[in-house]
């Protein structure tokens, strides 16, 4: 995200371990930052802090917030009702699992969407050689939240998809290597993240063998 670094107002890391349910207000860090904000994204915070992000949320302006699950030990506490409070503040709530599932036509919010516009589920163009069934160029064209598909892409380069199957394993691999999401088989959150990307990327091959054919034409 850092070529968008001049959109985003504040970072902070909330550490807190629990929050009173009676008054969560008096848990918040008194150092913590709340400029105005359109988006807030939260990340990984601790599933007993999250009675604080309607306080945060309202305490900034915000008009939505994107909760990725991208762990299942990090789902917050009383999720719907922190959902049902953020909504009654007239504050949109999203909690995509995961966070590059979001997609232009998953949400209508606009601040999700503007947020979706550059990041999200991944998308590629591609120049193949279709002759040897080797990608020869690849630019990515909307990234990954956590960058993973910026890190494979300039891997991707001279690789062969003769063997798709054999393609489609590399291509897991590296990804798994990168991502930060949950890994189990009860609730296998990398492995869908890792879908998405090869999936994208095969898609990206596909339009690219097709226009191909049709210049040929």
């Amino acid at each position: 995200m850092s070529e968008f670094a001049e959109q985003i107002v504040s970072l902070y890391d909330l550490k807190v371990a629990s929050v009173s349910l009676d008054e969560p207000e008096k848990d918040m860090p008194a150092d913590i930052p709340l400029p105005e904000c359109d988006l807030l994204l939260v990340l990984g915070i601790l599933p007993k802090a999250g009675d604080l992000v309607p306080i945060i949320a309202e305490r900034t302006g915000a008009k939505a917030v994107l909760w990725p699950i991208e762990d299942p030990n990090l789902i917050p506490e009383g999720k719907y009702s922190i959902a049902e409070e953020l909504k009654n503040k007239g504050v949109h709530i999203e909690f995509p699992e995961p966070l590059c599932s979001l997609d232009t036509d998953t949400s209508d919010n606009e601040q999700v969407k503007s947020f979706v516009a550059s990041f999200g589920k991944p998308k590629f163009e591609l120049r193949v050689n279709a002759k040897q069934k080797v990608i020869e160029t690849i630019k990515v064209t909307r990234d990954t939240p956590c960058g993973t598909a910026s890190k494979i892409a300039p891997k991707l380069v001279g690789m062969s998809y003769e063997d798709m199957k054999s393609f489609e394993d590399a291509v897991a691999q590296m990804h798994d290597n990168e991502c930060v999401a949950y890994m189990g088989p009860e609730r296998p959150i990398m492995q869908q993240a890792g879908r998405l990307l090869v999936d994208a990327i095969k898609g990206a091959i596909s339009k690219n063998k097709i226009l191909t054919r049709i210049n040929a034409d």
